[in-house]
Order: C-alpha cells, then sequence, then structure tokens
C-alpha cells in the first residue's frame, strides 16, 4: 500500500490541512513535544519561532499541551548544555510568552539496542503522548540533506549517541589503494590527501560522513564501525518506533547549503518551495526530494553543493522503516 503524503504550497492551507489531520493524530488531553532544531547562533535560517507558534496554536487548539523540544549537541556551542541552548533558543524568539509552549531541552534518555550499536533514546520524546516532528529541510555535510530522519536519527539521541555514530563513520585504510584521488575530490571537508601510496585522513578535521567509504571504486577504505547513513537511519527508526503517536511536517523554505547547526550554513541554493506532510518521516524525506528536484530541475542539490549523496540515507532508511518505499504525493497548490 502507498503511503500517503502531502505537498503544500502556501502557509495558510498548511494550517488547515494540519487542524484537521493532526486531530486524527493526536487526542484532547496529549502532550504533544513539538521536535525541532532552533537554530546555532549567528543562524538565520532555522524554522522561525512565528512560524512554530502557529503550529503550538493548532495543537492547543485541539486540546493538546504542546511543548517545544530539542536534544543538545555534541560539539563545542552554546547548545551542548541545557542553559547555553535555553539562552540561544530564546535570542532566536523561542520562548513560552512568544510561542505559547514551554521551551525544553534534555539529554536525560534510555538505552535501547540496535543491530549496530545501542542508541540511546531521548527520554522526554519517549515518554510524550506524541511527538510532532518538524523539519527544516536543507543541505548538511554528513547526510547530504538534513531533513526528518536526520531530526530523529541526530536530534532525538543522547550526545553520547551523536558522537558514537559520527565517530563509527569515520574512515579507516584497509588496503589496495591505486591512488585514483576519487576519495580526495569526494570528501566534504577536504580530509584526506594521498601520500606513500595510500590515504590519510585527519588533514583538517573529518566528520564521519563515510563518503570516501561509500565512493572509494577499489573498497579500500572502511568505516570504523559502519557507514554514517546507516547509523542515523537506525537510530531514527528506533526513535520513531518508541513514539507512542507522531506525524512529520518537512519545512521547504530557506534551503541552505549547510545545516541549522552551523552558524553560517551557505547560500540559499533553492528557492521557497513550501510544505511536505506525512505520517512516516522516510516518506516525509522522499517527498521533500522528489518535489525539490521537481522544482530546481536537478536531480540532487545537496550532492552538488556537499558531494554527498541524500539518497544514501534514503535507501538505507528503507531497510529499517519499511512502508516508506511507496508514496503517494497529494498536492494541495
Amino acid at each position: 500500500m502507498k503511503i500517503k503524503t502531502y505537498f503544500i504550497r502556501e502557509e495558510k492551507v498548511l494550517f488547515e490541512f494540519l487542524r484537521a489531520e493532526l486531530k486524527k493524530i493526536f487526542n484532547e488531553g496529549d502532550c504533544v513535544f513539538i521536535k525541532l532544531h532552533m537554530g546555532e547562533p549567528g543562524n538565520k535560517t532555522f524554522i522561525p519561532a512565528s512560524f512554530t507558534r502557529q503550529i503550538v496554536s493548532i495543537l492547543k487548539g485541539l486540546g493538546c499541551k504542546p511543548t517545544v523540544f530539542d536534544s543538545p549537541v555534541m560539539y563545542r556551542s552554546p547548545r551542548n548544555n541545557v542553559k547555553g541552548y535555553l539562552k540561544v533558543a530564546a535570542d532566536h524568539g523561542y520562548t513560552k510568552e512568544n510561542v505559547g509552549a514551554p521551551i525544553a531541552i534534555s539529554n536525560e534518555s534510555v538505552p535501547v539496542k540496535g543491530k549496530k550499536m545501542t542508541y540511546r533514546i531521548i527520554k522526554d520524546l519517549v515518554d510524550a503522548d506524541g511527538v510532532l516532528i518538524l523539519s527544516h529541510v536543507k543541505g548538511h555535510q554528513s547526510s547530504g540533506m538534513g531533513g526528518a530522519i536526520k531530526n530523529l536519527g541526530m536530534g532525538c539521541v543522547s550526545k553520547e549517541t551523536k558522537a558514537a555514530i559520527h565517530e563509527g563513520g569515520e574512515p579507516a585504510y584497509t588496503s589496495g589503494c591505486v591512488e585514483c584521488g576519487t576519495c580526495v575530490e569526494n570528501c566534504p571537508t577536504e580530509n584526506i590527501v594521498i601520500k606513500n601510496g595510500r590515504p590519510y585522513f585527519n588533514a583538517t578535521w573529518c566528520s564521519g560522513c563515510s563518503n570516501c567509504a561509500i565512493v572509494c571504486p577499489e573498497k579500500c577504505i572502511r568505516p570504523k564501525l559502519d557507514v554514517f547513513d546507516e547509523m542515523l537511519s537506525e537510530a531514527a527508526s528506533i526513535a520513531f518506533k518508541h513514539f507512542k503517536k507522531s506525524y512529520s511536517v518537512n519545512f521547504l523554505k530557506y534551503i541552505t547549503q549547510m545545516c541549522d547547526c552551523m552558524s553560517n550554513p551557505g547560500p540559499i541554493i533553492a528557492d521557497d518551495i513550501g510544505f511536505v506532510c506525512s505520517a512516516n518521516p522516510l516518506s516525509a524525506d522522499i517527498a521533500s526530494m522528489k518535489i525539490i528536484e521537481e522544482e530546481t530541475g536537478r536531480k540532487d542539490i545537496f550532492a552538488d553543493a556537499n558531494k554527498k549523496s541524500s539518497y544514501e540515507q534514503i535507501e538505507r532508511g528503507k531497510e529499517y522503516f519499511g512502508e516508506g518505499r511507496d508514496i503517494s504525493i497529494e498536492r494541495h497548490d
């Protein structure tokens, strides 16, 4: 059976649609966590607080009790602890007074054993009556595209799990290099040099994207644990399956080269398009990519910008989400 996704171009139409759609998902009295990224200091292209306020209003109108939520980051940033992130959130307009709901940041987590590792899933999201997965679609250095799968697989796990996924995707050389330079050409961080008949890593820094291992024609590079997109997809599916109820909204505006976790996310690489909604986050990402390609006339704008294919996470996600394989797109232009 095809999974329904919905493409909506205008905000007003989106909000009318969500009033009807979310009523089918969440019940009166439900504590619903809105999981989104509130932006790195200096970033100006994250989902605006004014937009999230409308989502909060819709949930409250349905009798739900919404909370705006994110987890702290693993890297050096004011957002790597609760107090610092709340300050950044407030600077970006994310306060209870402004959006109409509490703002919560937490790293408290529960362990769940997966095929690749034990992932620690954020406890607040597991305990909530429901989760609204609100994802800004943009580029990302490690995953090509950052959408719902990225929001789940990295944003819904603990700092320790975030680090383990990135570190597990870092490259290691085995043998058989022919010095073709494919890994050098396809490294998003210009991290690789070839000398003495083999690649060397950490020339600058490594995000653990695993792209060198993916593109190496000789298969002489392997990730330390597994391909980044594999672990990201597994973490996303585990988080998703532990939510009691959920719904995904992808925000296809301010589509930048890089992620909201960057102070400077680079140029906007596509015009504002609209919104994609689905009960299945993988389906939301697949539909988002199809619509972006239709609107721009380009196969994968994120691969063009970041050297990393967005389809790596989508193809690997199909193994874990299954039902996201076949979608239909209903358009509300």
